[in-house]
C-alpha cells in the first residue's frame, strides 16, 4: 500500500504511511509520560494545535481524564497518535478506526459533558481508516488512573459512577462533612432510643394486662407501637460494632446503590425491609385506628357492634400491602444506602421510586386518616352537644376528656405524618438539582488535576447545592415523634394500676382490689338462690351486685368508667335481667307475664325524671336469636320448677332481691311503649311490703350511657 497520492486509505500488511505531509523533528521525546521510539512528527492531525508546544499543552488538558481510570487507559494511545504521530519521509501514520472506537464507551463522560472535537470523532473515516496499524499502539502507557474524591477506584461495574468507569461514589456521603455525620448519628441515637423505650413500655403494658387490653379499637395501638418498636430497632442497628459500614458500604468501600445484589451481603436489605415495612404498616394501622374510632363513636347508643367481623380485614390489609410494596422495591433493586442516616432505604438515588413507594402511600394515609379522625371527633362533639340529657355528668366528663386527648393526639400524629410527607417531597423536588451540583463538583476535581499538570491556578471546588441537614433532622423527629405519640395513650392512671397488679402477682401478694364480676355471673348468682326463694317466697334474698373492674391501659378509647364502685346500673341491662332470670325459672313465678322492664312504672309526677329507652336490634342479632330458638326446640325440654304461690315480691337492684307483685300486667316500659299508670296503691307501702326503689333501677342513663358505663362493652 503506497501512500503517495492516496489519503485515508491503508492496506493490510503494507507499510503504514497513509497521509502525505511535512515532517518536523520532535521537540518532546515523551508523550503522556511514555518515551517515543521515533524522532519526527507532524501536526496535521491535531487541528487545534499549530505548534508542538501548543500540542503538548493540549495533551496536558486531556490529563484530567486520569480521574476516569478506564477511560485514561484507552485514550492515551489515541491522543498520542493524533497530537504526536510518527512521521517518516513525508508520510504520517493515521490512527485506526479500532483505536478510536475503543475510547467511546469508557470515555462517555467526554461526550456527555463537552463533546468530542471534530478531529477526534470516529465518523471521520478518512482520518481513522479501518485496519491500519500504528507505532503508538506498541507503546506501554501508565494505565493506573486515579479517582479523585469523592470518587474511589473500583473494578465492580455495578459501583461505577455515571459515565465514569472505574470509579464509584465513596461510602461516606460526600454531600455532608464528617462533623455533620457525627451530629446526625448522635441525633438518631437519642430519638431512636426514646422511641424504642416508649414503645417497649406500651407493649409491655398491653401484655401485662392482655386479657383486658385485647379489645378493639384499643388493641390497634398495640400493633402500631409494635411497628414503631421494630422500626426503631432497624434505625439503632447501625450502632453495633462495625454495623454501619456493613449496612451502607460495599466491600469495595463504595456506597451501596441498587441493592439487592448478588455480590454483597443482605445486611442492607434486612435493615431496609425492617424500617420500610414497619413504617408502612404503622401508618396503615393509623388509618385503621381512625376508622375504628369513627365507627365506634358513631355506633354509641345502639346495640350494633361496628367492628364485628372486620378485624380480620384490618390485619389482612395492614400486613399484606406493605409486604407487596417491599417485595416490589426489592424486585426492582432500588434500595440505596446512606451513611448520614445509617440505613438503607428506597429512592436515595432514583427519586422517582421514592415518589411512588413513599410519597404516594403516605399521601393516601393523610387523606383517609384525616377524614376519619375529623369525623370521629365531630361525632363525639355531636353526642355531647345534641344529647346533653342522655349522659350523666361522669359520662359527659369522660367524653370531654376523650375529645381533648383525641384532638391533641390527632393533631400530633397527623402533623407528624404531614411533616414526613413534606420532607420526602422536599427531597423529591430538589434531588435533580443536588445530583447536578455533585456532578459539577466531580468535574471540578478533574480540573484540579489538569491545573496541577499545567501549573495553572487551582480552582476551588465546592458543592453548591446539597440537602439541608435541618430538614433531615425534622424528618427523623417527625417519624420518631409519631411513635412516641402513639405510646402516650397508655400514660394513664389505669397503667399504674396495671403494673401495681402485675407486681403484686409477681411477688405473690394480693392487690386487695375487687375483681370483675360479669353480668352472666350475676345472673348465675341469682339463679343459685332459686331454692331459697322457693321455700320462703316472703324472704328477701340479698347479694352484692356492686363490682369493680379495672380499666385497660387505653381507658380513653373504651369509655370504661367503672374504675370505682358505682350504684348506677345500666338501664339497658336492667330491663332484660328479669327476663333472663325468669326464663330459667329462678325468681319470678311462672304465671307472671315477664316484660322487658325490671321495675313497675313510677307515678306520673316522677316520670319527668326518667328517660325512655328505645333500642334497635341489629340484623345480626336477629339471626342469632332465630338460630337459638331453633336449637332450643331441638333440645329436650328442661324440667320446670313447681308453680310458686302468688305472693307479692319484687326485684330490687342495689344489693337485694325481694318479692314482687304477682298480678299479670304489662308494666309498659318495653321498647317503643309508652308508660302506663299503675294503680296508686301499688306505690304505697302495705303490711311490711318494701317500697320499690325505682330510683336506683331507673338511673338517668339510656342505652348509649350503658355502653359508656359498661366495663364489658367493646366501645
Amino acid at each position: 500500500g503506497e501512500g503517495d497520492g492516496m489519503r485515508g486509505v491503508c492496506y493490510f500488511g503494507s507499510p503504514p504511511p497513509c497521509k502525505t505531509t511535512t515532517c518536523e523533528v520532535l521537540k518532546y521525546n515523551t508523550c503522556l509520560g511514555s518515551p517515543l521510539p521515533y524522532t519526527h512528527t507532524s501536526l496535521v492531525l491535531a487541528e487545534d494545535s499549530s505548534t508542538q508546544d501548543e500540542a503538548f499543552e493540549k495533551l496536558a488538558m486531556w490529563s484530567g481524564l486520569r480521574n476516569a481510570p478506564r477511560c485514561w487507559a484507552v485514550i492515551q494511545p489515541l491522543l498520542c497518535a493524533v497530537y504526536m504521530p510518527k512521521c517518516d519521509n513525508g508520510q504520517v501514520e493515521l490512527p485506526s478506526q479500532h483505536l478510536c472506537q475503543a475510547t467511546r464507551r469508557p470515555c462517555s463522560i467526554v461526550d456527555q459533558e463537552r463533546g468530542w472535537p471534530n478531529f477526534l470523532k470516529c465518523e471521520e473515516t478518512d482520518k481513522y481508516p479501518m485496519g491500519c496499524t500504528n507505532e503508538v499502539q506498541k507503546l506501554k502507557f501508565n494505565t493506573s488512573g486515579q479517582c479523585e474524591a469523592p470518587l474511589v477506584k473500583t473494578d465492580v461495574q455495578a459501583s461505577w459512577y455515571k459515565d465514569v468507569e472505574g470509579c464509584g461514589i465513596q461510602c461516606n456521603n460526600p454531600l455532608f462533612t464528617d462533623e455533620e455525620h457525627s451530629d446526625m448519628h448522635a441525633y438518631i441515637a437519642v430519638f431512636g432510643t426514646v422511641t424504642l423505650l416508649c414503645t417497649f413500655f406500651t407493649l409491655a403494658t398491653f401484655l401485662a394486662d392482655w386479657k383486658n387490653s385485647n379489645r378493639y379499637p384499643a388493641v390497634i395501638l398495640f400493633y402500631i407501637n409494635t411497628c414503631f418498636f421494630m422500626g426503631s430497632i432497624g434505625w439503632l442497628a447501625q450502632f453495633m460494632d462495625g454495623a454501619r459500614k456493613e449496612i451502607v458500604c460495599k466491600s469495595d468501600n463504595t456506597m451501596r446503590l441498587g441493592e439487592p445484589s448478588s455480590t454483597e451481603t443482605l445486611s442492607c436489605v434486612i435493615i431496609f425491609s425492617l424500617v420500610y415495612y414497619s413504617l408502612m404498616s404503622g401508618v396503615i394501622w393509623f388509618v385503621m385506628l381512625t376508622y375504628a374510632w369513627h365507627t365506634s363513636f358513631k355506633a354509641l347508643g345502639t346495640t350494633h357492634q361496628p367492628l364485628s367481623g372486620k378485624t380480620s380485614y384490618f390485619h389482612m390489609v395492614t400486613w399484606s400491602v406493605p409486604f407487596i410494596l417491599t417485595v416490589a422495591i426489592l424486585a426492582t433493586a432500588e434500595v440505596d444506602g446512606d451513611s448520614v442516616s445509617g440505613i438503607c432505604f428506597v429512592g436515595y438515588k432514583n427519586y422517582h421510586y421514592r415518589a411512588g413507594f413513599v410519597l404516594a402511600p403516605i399521601g393516601v394515609v393523610l387523606v383517609i386518616g384525616g377524614y376519619f379522625l375529623i369525623r370521629g371527633v365531630m361525632t363525639l362533639f355531636s353526642i355531647k352537644s345534641n344529647h346533653p340529657g342522655l349522659l350523666s355528668e361522669k359520662a359527659a366528663s369522660k367524653i370531654n376528656e376523650t375529645m381533648l386527648r383525641l384532638g391533641i393526639f390527632g393533631f400530633l400524629a397527623f402533623g407528624f405524618v404531614l411533616i414526613t410527607f413534606g420532607c420526602h417531597f422536599y427531597d423529591f423536588f430538589n434531588q435533580a438539582e443536588w445530583e447536578k451540583s455533585f456532578r459539577e463538583y466531580v468535574l471540578c476535581e478533574a480540573n484540579v488535576t489538569i491545573a496541577h499538570q499545567t501549573n495553572k491556578p487551582i480552582p476551588e471546588c465546592t458543592i453548591k447545592n446539597r440537602p439541608s441537614l435541618l430538614v433531615e433532622k425534622i424528618n427523623l423527629f417527625s417519624m420518631f415523634g409519631t411513635g412516641i405519640a402513639m405510646s402516650t395513650w397508655v400514660w394513664t392512671k389505669a397503667t399504674i394500676l396495671i403494673w401495681k397488679r402485675t407486681w403484686c402477682k409477681v411477688i405473690g401478694r394480693s392487690d386487695d382490689e375487687p375483681k370483675r364480676i360479669k353480668k352472666s355471673k350475676m345472673i348465675a348468682k341469682a339463679f343459685s338462690k332459686r331454692k331459697e326463694l322457693h321455700k320462703d317466697p316472703e324472704k328477701e334474698l340479698s347479694f352484692s351486685m356492686h363490682t369493680v373492674s379495672h380499666d385497660g391501659p387505653v381507658a380513653g378509647i373504651n369509655f370504661d368508667l367503672n374504675g370505682e364502685p358505682s350504684n348506677e346500673m345500666s338501664s339497658a341491662w336492667a330491663q332484660h335481667v328479669t327476663k333472663m332470670v325468669a326464663r330459667r325459672g329462678a325468681i319470678l313465678p311462672q304465671d307472671i307475664s315477664v316484660t322487658p322492664t325490671g321495675t313497675p312504672v313510677p307515678p306520673p309526677e316522677e316520670r319527668n325524671k326518667l328517660w325512655m329507652v328505645e333500642a334497635e336490634i341489629s340484623p345480626e342479632m336477629m339471626m342469632k336469636r332465630k338460630k337459638k330458638r331453633k336449637k332450643r326446640k331441638k333440645e329436650a325440654s328442661v324440667p320446670r320448677l313447681p308453680k310458686l304461690p302468688g305472693h307479692r315480691s319484687l326485684v330490687r337492684y342495689g344489693g337485694a332481691l325481694g318479692a314482687s307483685s304477682s298480678q299479670r300486667k304489662d308494666l309498659g316500659l318495653g321498647p317503643r311503649c309508652r308508660p302506663q299508670q299503675p294503680p296508686p296503691s301499688f306505690w304505697q307501702s302495705q303490711g311490711g311490703q318494701r317500697r320499690a326503689e325505682w330510683g336506683q333501677i331507673h338511673s338517668r342513663t339510656n342505652l348509649m350511657e350503658a355502653e359508656l358505663m359498661d366495663a364489658d362493652s367493646d366501645f
